[in-house]
């Protein structure tokens, strides 16, 4: 499987500069909008790193170079789409709105109305969705399908909860650790949770004027988040954004069930990232605290879930303070149960288990390489909708690939 550090410049060089000296462009480093990369074939390498301030000033001279770019891809598919996303996305979608003649494909790996709203500001704009953090997954976790079956047989909590970040978005897992602690669930989990990330405190997630937290939520967070002192810790006091890629083994193991606090809660979107695979390749039944859906979402790619011993209908409720008593509805029945009770549990999943982890290192990286690609030419059948072949006019010209060229990208991007 190739690595994420050449992600783009793999479907840069198989799909977009096939066409039109098409140009690529990526955020870096992972999960930010701090530096643009561009990629194209006819600059060099060291040249395509910019800031977002050359960037705008490389998009204003873009707009005066006539036919020699006319294929661009923007890659937005590390984070989710918001109406305060960065400038980049919006600039993305204004700066062409005129030029009929360019072709601008958005790359995202989420499914929303807001997308499509965002995609319908132009009819210019081509959504190409993957499962971006599928890749991330296979990439950062290849190394688990090698070890022993024994090391993912022992377990002494019921459960473990990873919350770093607690700000804006992700403000709902201060209302799940509330949860936790009203209910006196962390002696029999592993948790971690930070009274600070890098975009202020819990107080600040609590006050802040456009926080989606409920009355009842804020009220049960300082009651119970007020109390604590000192962060929650499982392995680092200093967590970082390289934690999901090197993640160990013992960390993922160490409790039975997983509880898995997505990035999208509030926002009713499906996206899920890489946190999702944790317990997949640790062999660990989860509950997933996510937007309502994205359980039944994880399994449209094949995984089962663990309805046989938890209620999963919380994926169906749409309000968010209901789906995370719902959640901790379940997690309390977890933790009324013995070690042996536990055990057993964990022998009875172990098909479902099992099933989950080899489709993941299996049929899961073809389905989406297919969907990747599948996706890309269902993007150029739109937009030769009615074009003729070997019209050569900058308006009406095809963009076709040779014959068998997408079959060989989806063999040599499973390799």
């Amino acid at each position: 499987m190739f690595s994420l550090d050449r992600f783009y410049h793999i479907l840069h060089d198989n799909l977009i500069s096939h066409f039109n000296h098409g140009r690529s462009f990526y955020f870096y480093p992972f999960g930010t909008y701090d530096s643009t990369n561009i990629i194209d074939s006819t600059i060099r390498a060291e040249d395509s790193k910019l800031t977002y301030e050359e960037f705008n000033i490389q998009r204003r001279l873009l707009r005066n170079m006539g036919e020699k770019y006319t294929f661009h891809c923007y890659f937005f598919d590390q984070e989710p789409l918001f109406s305060y996303t960065p400038a980049p996305v919006p600039g993305a979608l204004d700066q062409f709105r005129e030029q009929q003649q360019r072709i601008i494909i958005i790359a995202n790996s989420e499914k929303s109305e807001f997308k499509d709203q965002l995609l319908k500001r132009s009819k210019y704009q081509h959504d190409w969705y993957y499962f971006f953090h599928g890749f991330a997954a296979l990439d950062w976790y290849r190394d688990f399908q090698y070890y022993d079956s024994k090391s993912f047989q022992e377990f002494d909590k019921v459960f473990i909860c990873c919350n770093h970040l607690i700000s804006n978005y992700r403000s709902y897992r201060l209302h799940l650790v509330a949860n936790l602690l009203e209910h006196g669930l962390t002696e029999h989990g592993y948790v971690s949770f930070f009274l600070k990330d890098q975009y202020g405190t819990w107080q600040d997630a609590i006050t802040d004027p456009h926080s989606e937290l409920s009355l009842d939520a804020k009220t049960k967070i300082l009651k119970h988040i007020g109390k604590l002192k000192t962060p929650l810790i499982i392995d680092t006091a200093e967590p970082n954004g390289s934690l999901s890629a090197n993640v160990s083994m013992r960390t993922l193991t160490q409790a039975l069930w997983h509880v898995v606090p997505e990035t999208i809660f509030f926002q009713e979107k499906l996206h899920l990232t890489e946190k999702t695979f944790k317990p997949i390749v640790a062999k660990r039944p989860f509950i997933l605290v996510a937007a309502p859906g994205n359980l039944a979402y994880l399994k449209s790619y094949g995984f089962k879930t663990f309805d046989r011993w938890i209620d999963e209908s919380y994926d169906n409720e749409r309000d968010p303070y209901k789906r995370i008593e719902m959640i901790t509805e379940q997690l309390k029945k977890l933790c009324l149960l013995n070690k042996q009770e536990l055990k057993q549990m964990h022998t009875e999943m172990q098909e479902v288990l099992e099933h989950n982890f080899q489709h993941f290192y299996g049929d899961f990286k073809k389905i989406i390489v297919n969907e990747l690609v599948d996706n890309f030419q269902s993007i150029l059948t739109k937009i030769n909708n009615g074009r003729q072949p070997n019209n050569h006019s900058r308006y009406h010209q095809r963009y076709d690939f040779p014959d068998g060229h997408l079959e060989q990208v989806k063999r040599r991007l499973l390799q």
